[in-house]
């Protein structure tokens, strides 16, 4: 069970990971559009 865990919850941390990122550069370049 905790192994099962373990081997969901890593690739799901780094979906997560990368979807902050993403989200974060998304983000950062919603002010800038009405600019250019």
């Amino acid at each position: 069970m905790t192994a099962r865990f373990a081997d969901l919850a890593r690739p799901l941390a780094t979906v997560v990971a990368a979807f902050t990122v993403a989200a974060m550069m998304v983000g950062a370049a919603v002010p800038v559009l009405p600019i250019a």
